[in-house]
This record gives structure tokens, C-alpha cells and sequence, in this order.
């Protein structure tokens, strides 16, 4: 039992180190490490669902408890410690907490909460942030991307102080008209591929406390697509800043959708005797043509409005609890 206790112990001390120095890459080394950071939820994420809450809890306590010790050496500001906790340690916790939930179905089989459904609710949440800020924002007669800017540009100072100023002021402008969605589609990007990442070296691993789900059993909530619809009508019909306001929620409202239609494609290659020959087409072709992505997100739509899954003969198991 002390074994197994220790075990446990050391493992979680060295997801949260792992976590660490992914996630401060970038800040010690500059821009061309930011790719190791996007992996930062895989060990917490990995530490959770393996052993438990408290692990996932340990492991970001750790990491922060790292970040805040390189902050210091590297002489760095306070964001890199509150997007550690924002971007990773609190939102693990959640997803952890969340998938690790089950129920017992009416015909007696287990039902485990479906992973694109925790991000969704975590998205659900952002979001909600985000708009009742910008009404704040806008009830004070103040716009979205003038105050996106005002916000760019001393954080990327501060962050990246060796890119200059006038190479800073270029990559605010590029940002502006859509950091808050890219930023939160990002996010959410980096927080399904520790999803994924964890469950994959778990069920490597035998330690895997749950069933993976397959890309073709991906749902979200039927809000998602309502809400995408919404945002996209205040792209076409709203003001100045609901436009604005619409548009990033729209990029944010993307990344789910775009896995259920991807999941839908998955499906439709499960019925062809080539489906590693399809599935690689399909995504060699987002690859070469990225605004295929956002015909993907639309047959995502179509699919949670038309069900279009169970009409190619593959119904999901999972389901939301």
C-alpha cells in the first residue's frame, strides 16, 4: 500500500515537472519553442486520469509551483504563472473530474461522460466570460478591437521583449480581428490533444480506467451548433462590435464542430474497405487547404442537427451524462 502510495506520489511530482517545462518553453527559450507548450496538458491531464483528482490537483500544484521558480530565475513577469493555472491546472481538474464520471444505462452497460462534451461545457464557460465582457466593454462605449489591441500590446512586450517594437506592433495588428476566438479555439485545441494524448499513453500504458472513445462516436451538445449559428447571424446583422464579437465567437465555436465533422467523415471511411487511404486524403487535404476546415465545421452542423451518422449505418455509444 506505501508502495503504491509513493508510486503515485512520484508520478504526479513528475507530471506536474513535465508540465512545467513544457508549458515554459517558450518563455525561456522565445517563439520558435511555443510548439513543446501546446503539449502542457498531457502529463496533468495523463496524472488524472490514471490515479485521480488529487493527482491532476497535485500535478498542477507542482507545475505552478515550478513556473513560479522560473519566472523568477529568468527574471519573468506574472503571466506566465496565472495562464498556467488559467490554460491548464484548473481547466485538467475539471476535465478530469468529468471523465471520470459514469452511469449505469437502462439496458445495463456503463455510459462514461464523452470527452468532446467536457470541452464543450469548458468552451461553454470562456465563452460566457467573454461575452459578458464585451457587453461591459460595450455598454462603456468603449470598442472590442480597440481594447483587444490595448490588451496585445503590452502583454506581448512583456512575454516576447525580443521581437522589438516595431515587429510587435505588426503581430498586434495580424491578431487583433480575431484573438479572442483563435485564442480560445487554441485553447481548446491544445486541451483535446491532452485528452487525446493522455488517453492514448494510459491505454499504452494499461492503465487506461475508462474506454477511449473512436472519432466516430464524437458529439457535442446541441447548444454548440445553435450557438454557431447565433454567431455567425451576428456576424451578418450585428453592429461594429457584435459583429466582432460574433466573429471570434464563431472561430471559438469552430474546433468542436470541426470534430464532429471530422468524426462524420471518419464514420463515412469506416464503410469503405480503404479507410486509412481515406483518412489520410482527408486530412492531407486540411493540411494543404486549411479553409476546408471550416466545410468540415459545417458538416459538423449538419450532423448534430440532421444525424447524419446514424443514417450511414453507426450509431454512438457514448452519451452525455
Amino acid at each position: 500500500m506505501m508502495q503504491g502510495t509513493t508510486r503515485h506520489l512520484l508520478l504526479t511530482l513528475a507530471a506536474g515537472a513535465a508540465a512545467a517545462l513544457l508549458f515554459a518553453a517558450p518563455f525561456a527559450l522565445g517563439l520558435g519553442a511555443v510548439a513543446p507548450m501546446t503539449l502542457t496538458g498531457i502529463p496533468l491531464m495523463a496524472a488524472g486520469l490514471g490515479i485521480g483528482v488529487l493527482a491532476a490537483i497535485g500535478a498542477g500544484l507542482t507545475g505552478l509551483v515550478l513556473i513560479f521558480g522560473l519566472a523568477v530565475l529568468f527574471a519573468l513577469s506574472s503571466e506566465p504563472i496565472v495562464l498556467f493555472a488559467g490554460l491548464f491546472a484548473i481547466p485538467v481538474v475539471f476535465a478530469v473530474q468529468q471523465l471520470q464520471r459514469s452511469r449505469t444505462s437502462s439496458l445495463g452497460y456503463i455510459e462514461w461522460h464523452p470527452p468532446l462534451n467536457v470541452m464543450s461545457w469548458l468552451l461553454a464557460g470562456a465563452l460566457l466570460v467573454m461575452i459578458v465582457f464585451a457587453v461591459m466593454v460595450i455598454r462603456g462605449n468603449t470598442d472590442l478591437p480597440f481594447l483587444t489591441r490595448s490588451f496585445l500590446q503590452p502583454v506581448l512586450t512583456g512575454l516576447f521583449p525580443e521581437l522589438g517594437f516595431h515587429r510587435t506592433r505588426s503581430l498586434v495588428d495580424t491578431m487583433t480581428p480575431v484573438f479572442p476566438g483563435a485564442a480560445l479555439a487554441a485553447w481548446m485545441l491544445m486541451l483535446s490533444a491532452a485528452t487525446a494524448g493522455a488517453l492514448a499513453l494510459l491505454r499504452f500504458w494499461g492503465a487506461l480506467q475508462r474506454p477511449a472513445p473512436r472519432m466516430e462516436e464524437l458529439q457535442v451538445p446541441l447548444w454548440i451548433p445553435l450557438a454557431f449559428g447565433l454567431a455567425v447571424a451576428f456576424v451578418l446583422l450585428g453592429d461594429f462590435n457584435l459583429a466582432y464579437l460574433g466573429q471570434n465567437a464563431a472561430i471559438a465555436l469552430l474546433v468542436p464542430m470541426f470534430l464532429v465533422g471530422a468524426g462524420t467523415f471518419h464514420a463515412i471511411a469506416r464503410q469503405t474497405p480503404i479507410f486509412y487511404v481515406v483518412i489520410a486524403v482527408f486530412y492531407g487535404f486540411m493540411i494543404v487547404f486549411p479553409p476546408l476546415i471550416a466545410l468540415v465545421a459545417l458538416i459538423g452542423v449538419a450532423d448534430q442537427t440532421l444525424d447524419l451518422r446514424r443514417r450511414f449505418g453507426l450509431v454512438p455509444t457514448g452519451q452525455e451524462v
